[in-house]
């Protein structure tokens, strides 16, 4: 959901923002959340500004291609927001290796599949390819984060991390969460952890969306660090009898992605040593 735009003059920063990129970004954000379009009168009044400083955005947005105009007057993204997804995308590390095992994951169970890669404490959702059963990825995308105590493949990775990582993953997943409710939280992840080591894969029973249940398994770099996850999303009402066709398919391309990351990190230590 786009953060509403707040004068300069209301916020505690920590360093100097550009209020027009701030109005910009907010407008491309409101832009992204409305499929069916949005006009610029509809957008003044959300971000709380006058109708000429919004069409001056416009402009602005829709000559470097990053706003279309409907026929009906409407907005939507332009073209040129593809390149910057694209370019996100293309920015992890093995990024098409990884689309590739996701591919293969969904073509042999007929889910949808993703890889979510730890980043800065964050367990971020980095390929994903869309299977041919009727669950849809509606609330999936790439660059998803956030609710890794609720995420499969974030509590995969919860499960598996050493307890500095646990704990700062784990806070900064909580930090969305009321804080009466954190401490209650906590304790059940305590409890399900041992549940996901033993078990050795994770599940999100329609956790972070009603009808679906997402499985995780664990990926390790050459170091043995959990760095990630493979997960599927498949339905709650299939999963009783698909659970074991699942879990050992999930479990599969996740040993596959672990020695993508170790035979890539092993090949960038060893050019590291020859000084290449």
């Amino acid at each position: 959901m786009p953060m509403p735009f707040i004068p300069p003059d209301d916020r505690k920063r920590a360093a100097t923002t550009l209020q027009t990129v701030e109005r910009a970004l907010s407008f491309l954000e409101i832009v992204s959340e409305r499929p069916i379009g949005a006009t610029v009168r509809d957008i003044a009044g959300e971000l709380g500004i006058n109708l000429t400083t919004c069409y001056h955005l416009y402009n602005t947005l829709l000559a470097r291609g990053y706003v279309e105009r409907n026929a009906d007057g409407t907005i939507r993204l332009g073209t040129n927001v593809a390149s910057l997804y694209e370019g996100y995308r293309n920015s992890f590390a093995y990024q098409r290796e990884m689309l590739a095992i996701v591919r293969r994951l969904s073509e042999t169970t007929g889910e949808t599949t993703f890889f979510s890669h730890l980043v800065n404490d964050a367990v971020i959702l980095t390929a994903l390819y869309e299977g041919t059963d009727p669950v849809k990825a509606g609330s999936l995308y790439v660059g998803l984060s956030g609710l890794e105590h609720v995420r499969a493949s974030g509590k995969a990775v919860l499960a598996f991390s050493d307890p500095e990582t646990r704990e700062r993953v784990l806070e900064r997943s909580l930090s969305a969460v009321p804080p009466a409710q954190r401490l209650a939280i906590a304790t059940r992840l305590e409890e399900e952890v041992r549940e996901i080591v033993a078990r050795g894969w994770s599940i999100d029973d329609e956790g972070y969306e009603n009808g679906i249940i997402g499985v995780g398994a664990p990926c390790f770099a050459l170091d043995g660090r959990c760095v990630g996850a493979v997960g599927v999303w498949a339905s709650a009402s299939e999963w009783p009898a698909r659970r074991e066709e699942i879990s050992s398919a999930a479990l599969a391309s996740a040993v596959e992605a672990s020695r993508v990351l170790a035979d890539g990190e092993g090949q960038t230590s060893a050019a590291s040593e020859s000084g290449v």
